[in-house]
């Protein structure tokens, strides 16, 4: 949810910028001007004297300038003025601006692609508290495209397989060693009582047979 919001606001931002260039980003050189990344200029001024330089491509076809401008309080004169690539005038709008507001509308005519400047003057005013102004182009306009910065997607790290020990071969048993305390016997060898066991066997066999023979021999 977090990476959603992030995102979100990102794009927020982006476009906030592709559609209208803001003061903050005002040129005041002419060879230098601002590059437009959208069709609309916005600014606003203190009654100080001021003039700012935009920059665009107007593309073969008409281009049309409606500039909307406002006061805090008095009237002045809003300049604005579409010049080629050398600075000489192609069309010159002024807006006197009041505080209910006023818009004027002019078109250009371009027989061919080139490089537009537009001029933004504020005039010299000590009464003045407040002017905001709008610019808007229309048409065969074309802008930069704004960068719009990319979000590294996280690495993806495959967690290794998981090692399946082998079957462990079965323990040895432990060899006992022999008790000293007791008498060891050498292998193939009977134990005392296991030969007086034995005798006493053959013995009771023997006397049987011998019963048997008597029986049934006669005499």
């Amino acid at each position: 949810m977090k990476t959603i919001n992030v995102f979100s606001l990102l794009l927020g931002t982006v476009l906030s910028f592709a559609f209208a260039v803001s003061s903050e980003a005002q040129s005041t050189d002419l060879d230098n001007p601002t590059v437009l990344t959208a069709s609309v200029i916005e600014g606003e001024g203190d009654g100080k004297v001021e003039t700012f330089y935009y920059s665009f491509t107007a593309m073969k076809g008409d281009v049309k300038v409606t500039v909307d401008a406002k006061t805090d309080n008095y009237s002045v004169i809003l300049d604005v003025s579409l010049l080629d690539e050398d600075g000489g005038q192609l069309l010159r709008i002024q807006n006197v601006a009041t505080d209910t507001g006023k818009r004027e509308v002019a078109t250009q005519h371009f027989v061919r692609d080139q490089k537009v400047i537009v001029r933004v003057a504020l005039p010299k005013d000590d009464h003045l508290k407040l002017i905001t102004y709008k610019i808007k182009l229309d048409g065969s306009v074309k802008v930069e495209t704004p960068v719009v910065p990319v979000e590294a997607a996280p690495v993806q790290t495959t967690a290794a397989p998981a090692t399946v020990p082998a079957t462990a071969e079965p323990a040895a048993a432990p060899t006992v060693p022999p008790d000293p305390a007791q008498p060891q016997t050498p292998a193939g060898t009977e134990t005392p009582k296991k030969a007086s066991t034995k005798s006493k066997v053959l013995e009771k066999i023997k006397k049987e047979a011998k019963k048997v023979v008597k029986d049934n021999v006669p005499d």
